[in-house]
């Protein structure tokens, strides 16, 4: 937890370029304090196109690479016409200075993986590709998408649904360096996520996947 004179000494070294980026970019020592805790930390419920039977479950947390930390968010999509669960990583690369030109678009030349850790739950490793979008409600600048479409999505999911602990998340650098990191903290309360996803873990069960 931050102590009043570190949060002081912050703002008046970050004074001058606090409007030009995220604040937590300039004080990593508060990243921690930005994820939401508490009846705070909640599921938003997402319908990108209003015609479309796309929805979206997403939570708030932080992302951290090198000496840098930023907002970041945790998207789970499915139609409620069925299908598979989706997962989107959303960071800003600018107030990181991470270098997302590798992972972007379909000639991307990384896919990651993405290490996934939560609790005392085995890690997962996924493939991602990477594009620039819609960061959902929560402001975490330009939004880059870490969107992942295969692999044991289902797994985390079901774990959100339990709530509480915490998830890790892990991107390597493509040309070496150290490793982008985001945490999230599970929300106590899933019924969003809930609400979301059963269309697509039913199938998925239905399929003998889930």
């Amino acid at each position: 937890m931050p102590t009043l004179s570190s949060i002081q000494s912050c703002a008046t070294n970050s004074r001058r370029i606090w409007r030009l980026l995220p604040w937590l970019a300039l004080c990593p020592s508060l990243a921690l304090s930005a994820s939401p805790q508490g009846a705070a930390n909640l599921w938003l419920f997402e319908q990108p196109e209003q015609a479309a039977p796309l929805y979206r479950a997403r939570i708030a947390g932080t992302a951290s690479y090198q000496q840098y930390s930023a907002n970041a968010t945790l998207a789970f999509a499915c139609r409620s016409d069925g299908g598979h669960v989706s997962m989107e990583l959303v960071i800003d690369p600018k107030a990181l200075g991470f270098d997302t030109d590798p992972y972007e678009g379909p000639d991307a030349t990384a896919h990651g993986p993405m290490r996934v850790t939560q609790s005392a739950s085995p890690t997962i490793r996924l493939a991602v590709g990477g594009w620039y979008g819609d960061g959902g409600a929560f402001n975490v600048g330009t939004p880059f998408i870490f969107g992942v479409s295969t692999g044991n999505v289902d797994a985390l999911v079901r774990q959100g649904l339990a709530g509480g602990g915490t998830l890790s998340l892990e991107l390597p650098a493509a040309k070496g360096g150290k490793t982008l990191k985001a945490v999230f903290r599970w929300p106590d309360d899933s019924s969003v996520l809930k609400r979301v996803v059963t269309p697509c873990l039913g199938s998925s069960t239905a399929r003998g996947t889930g």
